[in-house]
């Protein structure tokens, strides 16, 4: 093997090697990103599940008011 065909290969494998850290940084990037929007997501439906709950405890309170009217 000749020195500069060598040296081309340890080249190309210098380049390779910088390229799958790009790509591993840019998946990272990614994968961050995609966290934090299922997390956003998360908090709009937990947004959701309260206001029915809320809706619900207003509900049971009107409801067991309304019960023990009709008793008396």
């Amino acid at each position: 093997m000749n020195m500069s065909n060598r040296q081309e290969k340890q080249k190309k494998l210098a380049e390779l090697r910088d390229a799958i850290t790009r790509l591993e940084t840019e998946l990272e990037r990614d994968k961050e990103l995609e966290l934090h929007q299922a997390i956003d997501h998360l908090d709009d439906h937990f947004a959701v599940v309260e206001t029915k709950f809320n809706n619900l405890k207003v509900f049971w309170s009107s409801l067991k008011s309304d019960w023990i009217k009709d008793k008396v």
